[in-house]
């Protein structure tokens, strides 16, 4: 191959070809090569990450080996070093190397592999219809509270992020602006923290401004507040089956008539969304298109694509929750709303699921009409968010220490996923069925349609392990037997958790394999 340039950099050298590809040595751990083709359609950095995935693999580098500075590799490879970021931060996400405070990355040293990554997530495809009435999710959200302050609880349910070691330090340097922080603020948030917000949205994609944005109480006030503003009592409402169950709580208290539409691997079965926009005529959809909730599936760009096209052709708004987005172990589709050119789409994200739960500090993009209207319904409901919570998310945003603790919650989380994953196939039984998510907090396990799952969830809160069962997340609790589990916990939690938990579906899988004749199966779902 004959070069056309060939430079020495930091004792290394890197060479360019006449057909645009480029390599270079690193010399600051064992000598290997990176290879850039700066003509393939994939992007840079992920050919970065790639490559070096690959040197992992084949043992060329080394448990504990230092790979080169972000700033350094960028010179190297004559590439920005944005891109570099980008390509350490999969890698870290993925558990593949991780950062030292002020030494650098370094390969990891405890990676926890695990071979089998092929979901066995495949429900019936049952339309769920419910009319109005009453919910039980304050009952089940303060039980469960109750439950999870108890001594020595492992809990598998709520899903908390593991909180940032440096919040105190960074809460301390949020409060000296007290004086500003101690007057009333607009509804639609800090000036600042709205300049933050948008351009971190405009990174995935999301051509927003500040007048686009609002923040609010954590997530959960953005959607009742979307959902108060399109629906009326009575009106048709399509969710996903399962879905978050803090939204049908909010429907059924609006006296809203819901359809459940069965989740596929793929995400929201769409030939039967189809078939009841055109025969209901739904005022909205509700749906989690990155790590859903409780399944922890995102939908690919095709998916988003055709489920925008259909809201469009029937005139249906679009409640797009993205409140896990940022937790993804590999790079996720722009959201729905970023392909939303008239004004279909809500889009509601929140810092809950990666800072604490605690500061209360979410945000949603309403564009077009919409947004004077639901501005005001907000300033009647709590006048602004607490300015001492916004000043802490704004002062992460603005030091980078939540990119970099989101860089480490991607790698512990992936860890953990995996722990979970190896716990589940060795201790669950075999009719079980789960996914397995590519980020976020939780994963969906599907369970045999004749298990007592409410007398599995209550022995199993005897024994110390909190879990949510998956009726709460289905409309009208009509759906298939399941657990949401979640995997933000240390590995002897869920080791200890999950063998529990395997252990008492086996026992309950045995009782009703004694109760049945010979010639009634056990229902196989797969």
């Amino acid at each position: 191959m004959k070069f056309t340039q060939l430079y020495d950099v930091n004792l290394s050298k890197i060479a360019y070809s006449a057909n645009s590809q480029a390599f270079v040595v690193i010399s600051e751990c064992p000598i290997v090569k990176i290879f850039l083709d700066r003509q393939s359609p994939q992007p840079i950095y992920l050919q970065i990450r790639d490559r070096i995935s690959s040197l992992i693999k084949s043992g060329a580098l080394q448990p504990g080996d230092r790979l080169p500075s972000i700033r350094s590799l960028a010179e190297s490879l004559q590439v920005n070093k944005l891109t570099i970021i980008e390509a350490y931060n999969v890698l870290e996400a993925d558990g593949a190397i991780c950062a030292r405070q002020g030494s650098g990355y370094f390969v990891s040293t405890q990676i926890v592999p695990y071979a089998n990554l092929q979901p066995t997530f495949s429900p019936a495809q049952e339309v769920i219809i419910k009319e109005p009435g009453s919910n039980s999710f304050f009952d089940m959200h303060v039980s469960g509270v109750h439950a999870q302050r108890q001594p020595g609880m492992i809990d598998l349910s709520f899903g908390c992020p593991r909180p940032p070691k440096n919040l105190t330090q960074i809460a301390k340097r949020a409060l000296n602006q007290a004086d500003a922080l101690s007057k009333y603020d607009l509804p639609q948030g800090q000036l600042t923290l709205r300049r933050q917000i948008t351009q971190m949205l405009v990174h995935q994609g999301l051509n927003v401004s500040t007048e686009n944005l609002i923040v609010t109480n954590g997530s959960e006030q953005a959607l009742s507040l979307a959902i108060y503003h399109f629906v009326r009592p009575g009106d048709w409402v399509i969710v996903e089956a399962p879905t978050y169950f803090g939204v049908i709580a909010i429907l059924e208290s609006l006296g809203a008539k819901i359809i459940g539409i069965p989740m596929t691997p793929e995400g929201m079965n769409l030939e039967l969304l189809e078939q009841y926009l055109c025969s209901h005529r739904p005022k909205l959809i509700y749906t989690i298109s990155t790590l859903h909730n409780p399944t922890g599936l995102t939908t690919t760009q095709a998916h988003r694509q055709k489920l925008l096209a259909l809201a469009e052709q029937y005139e249906c708004p679009i409640l797009e929750d993205n409140a896990y987005e940022g937790l993804n172990f590999e790079p996720v589709p722009a959201p729905i709303k970023a392909l939303d050119k008239n004004n279909w789409v809500t889009y509601v994200g929140t810092f809950s699921k990666t800072l604490v739960p605690g500061l209360r500090v979410g945000y949603m993009v309403v564009t077009g009409e919409h947004y004077q209207a639901i501005l005001e319904r907000k300033l009647f409901h709590d006048v602004h968010v607490s300015t001492f919570s916004q000043a802490i998310v704004s002062e992460y945003l603005a030091s980078g220490h939540y990119r970099r603790h989101l860089s480490q919650l991607r790698a512990e989380n992936i860890q953990s996923r995996n722990i979970m994953l190896q716990a589940i196939e060795h201790y669950f039984p075999e009719e079980a069925r789960w996914t397995v998510p590519k980020g976020g907090l939780f994963l969906w396990v599907q369970l045999p349609g004749d298990i007592p799952i409410q007398e599995i969830t209550k022995e199993a809160l005897s024994q110390n392990i909190l879990i949510f069962c998956g009726s709460p997340f289905f409309p009208d609790k009509q759906g298939y037997p399941a657990m949401r589990l979640t995997f933000a916990n240390s590995a002897e939690d869920i080791e200890k958790g999950i063998s529990i938990l395997g252990n008492l579906l086996k026992k309950y899988l045995s009782r009703g394999r004694k109760s049945i004749s010979d010639y009634q199966p056990l229902v196989h779902i797969s």
